[in-house]
C-alpha cells in the first residue's frame, strides 16, 4: 500500500504504519477496558477474576492471565468464542468490541436508560447552564453512592 510519504507530501497516516491488525487490536483493548470502566461508573466494580469465572462457567474457556493480557494489549487477537463470551458477560453486541470507531464508550453511555434524553435536552444550552447541570448530576451520583466522574471520563469524545 502506498503511504502519503511515498506519495511525496512528507506525511504518513498512522493506519499505514500500524502492523496488520494493530489498529483493531488497540480498539478492542480500549473497548474492553471501557466496559469495565462503565460498570464501575454504575457502581459495580468488576474484577478480571469475576469475568473469568463467569465465562468458564458458561462454556467460554479463558484464563486469568489471558484476560489480563487482552486488557493490557499484550494479547490482541482473541478468538471469536472469547469475544462472544465477553460480549455475553457485559450484555453488549459483539460488534461493540470489534468496532474501530474512535469513541468506544460514548454510545454505550448514551444508550443507558435516559442518558441520551438528558444529552438531547442539554444541546444548545449555555456553558454556564451545562456546568450547573454537571454539578447537579455530580450531587445525584454522590447521593446514590456512585463513584465520581473524573474530568477525563466526563470529556469522552
Amino acid at each position: 500500500m502506498e503511504t502519503q510519504e511515498q506519495a511525496g507530501d512528507g506525511s504518513e497516516r498512522a493506519s499505514d504504519t500500524a502492523a496488520p491488525g494493530q489498529r483493531l487490536g488497540e480498539a478492542f483493548r480500549a473497548r474492553l477496558n471501557e466496559l469495565f470502566a462503565a460498570a464501575e461508573r454504575r457502581g459495580k466494580r468488576i474484577t478480571n477474576r469475576e469475568v473469568v469465572l463467569w465465562m468458564n462457567h458458561h462454556g467460554y474457556a479463558i484464563k486469568d492471565a489471558y484476560l489480563s493480557q487482552l486488557r493490557s494489549g499484550r494479547a490482541a487477537s482473541p478468538s471469536l468464542k472469547i469475544i462472544e463470551g465477553l460480549s455475553a458477560y457485559f450484555d453488549v453486541d459483539s460488534s461493540t468490541l470489534l468496532s474501530a470507531d474512535s469513541s468506544p464508550g460514548l454510545n454505550e453511555l448514551l444508550n443507558e436508560h435516559g442518558v441520551r434524553s438528558i444529552a438531547t435536552r442539554a444541546a444548545g444550552l449555555s456553558q454556564e447552564n451545562i456546568d450547573a447541570i454537571a454539578r447537579l448530576l455530580d450531587r445525584f451520583r454522590e447521593a446514590e453512592k456512585l463513584p465520581p466522574v473524573s474530568t477525563d471520563e466526563a470529556d469522552v469524545p
